[in-house]
């Protein structure tokens, strides 16, 4: 089952944008075995990691980024932040010539596009943290959201990076993390506890996501007039409100629902026993000018394009909830169903089976032609696959 919502990729793109790492290749070679007895342990470096962070009051970078399942160019991120809210960067595409310049100078937040010539703003006020278009200081959250959070690090030895001595860590999921599941290697600075490469890997142990930062400077007092955004000469400006933010769903009829989805509509032809159809909800990622643009693909970090509808069917309290959508693919999923899932074949097609909620609930998803249909509930496996097998 995908994870689409506006906020959960924003904050993916934004977390995941701070993987720091200085210029130059790492040299072929295994990290060099280190002793424990002059070494600090793994956990000592991430402590130590942390406290770094805290002690930055200000950094400027230029990060290239290399998604390894789009072939392209590195895209290049010129990024400057000060504490505690001022950040301005600027993504470059080289592939597509074009630029987005994110920006949050005290009172505002902006994000403006050259490919669509729109520059979104909105007020930073007591509901801010509602309304954010990206989180400010971009590697605490990387550093604490996606790096750290759930992951039990292991120290694998040192390397030298362009002439910068590292600690080599690998972070892998704890049992307990059920979400991120990520397996990463990371490089940090000896001397200033930054960190300078970051890799990212799927779940069959591929890099996908390569990192790299140069010219980075800490700490150098950066002025507030660097955070300052001008609107670009023809550019449309448009002012964003809590709606402009909408994470809510209208219930309808399946009738209704038919007239916002491009797809035919599936509907199983067998339920258990008493379960009858209640609502549909249906969703897209062009719901809103913002979430539009947040999924246009403007950057190797932005949303997928996405367009499913929900079918709730229900028996007193108890429901049946089926999925069904559309996706651009090229991406790799965010949820890992080959940690606890089982894969399975459903009317000939390869699918997965895994538990949810605790293991309170199952989520079982296949691919029928050009759509993903997942059933949610807490049937056993042979209940669902009756469900899934009355589509054909």
């Amino acid at each position: 089952m995908k994870i689409s919502s506006k906020r959960y990729l924003l904050l993916i793109l934004f977390l995941i944008t701070l993987s720091i790492f200085i210029s130059g290749c790492a040299e072929e070679s295994g990290a060099e075995e280190v002793s424990s007895n002059t070494q600090p342990s793994a956990e000592e470096i991430v402590s130590s990691m942390q406290m770094g962070m805290d002690s930055l009051e200000d950094y400027s970078f230029t990060m290239y980024v290399n998604s390894t399942s789009r072939q392209q160019n590195p895209e290049v991120h010129e990024v400057i932040w000060k504490k505690p809210d001022l950040m301005k960067m600027t993504i470059l595409s080289p592939d597509k010539d074009t630029e987005v310049i994110m920006a949050s100078d005290g009172d505002f937040q902006w994000i403006y596009s050259s490919e669509s010539r729109t520059v979104f703003k909105t007020e930073i006020s007591d509901d801010f943290n509602d309304l954010k278009l990206f989180e400010p200081d971009v590697y605490a959250e990387f550093l604490n959201g996606i790096i750290l959070n759930g992951k039990l690090p292991s120290l694998l030895g040192t390397e030298n990076i362009d002439g910068k001595n590292a600690y080599v860590l690998e972070l892998t999921p704890s049992e307990k993390n059920e979400s991120l599941q990520w397996k990463s290697k990371i490089w940090v600075d000896r001397e200033n506890w930054m960190l300078l490469r970051s890799e990212i890997y799927d779940n069959k142990e591929n890099i996908y996501l390569e990192i790299e930062i140069r010219d980075m400077k800490l700490n150098t007092g950066i002025p507030d007039s660097e955070f300052e955004f001008k609107v670009p000469d023809g550019a449309q400006v448009k002012v964003l409100g809590s709606e402009d933010f909408k994470n809510e769903t209208e219930k309808m009829t399946l009738e209704e629902a038919k007239q916002f989805i491009d797809f035919e509509i599936l509907t199983p032809e067998y339920l258990p026993e008493g379960y009858e159809f209640n609502y549909s909800m249906v969703s897209s990622s062009k719901d809103t000018p913002y979430s539009t643009f947040v999924h246009s693909g403007f950057s190797i970090f932005a949303g997928q394009h996405y367009e499913k509808i929900t079918l709730v069917y229900t028996k007193g309290n108890n429901e049946i909830r089926i999925i069904e959508g559309v996706s651009e693919k090229g991406l790799h999923e965010i949820q890992n169903f080959e940690s606890e899932g089982e894969y399975i074949q459903v009317n000939n097609m390869n699918g997965t089976i895994s538990p949810i909620f605790g293991g309170n609930m199952k989520a079982l998803t296949w691919e029928n032609e050009e759509l993903e249909v997942t059933i949610v509930s807490s049937f056993d496996k042979a209940e669902l696959l009756n469900i899934a097998k009355s589509f054909s």
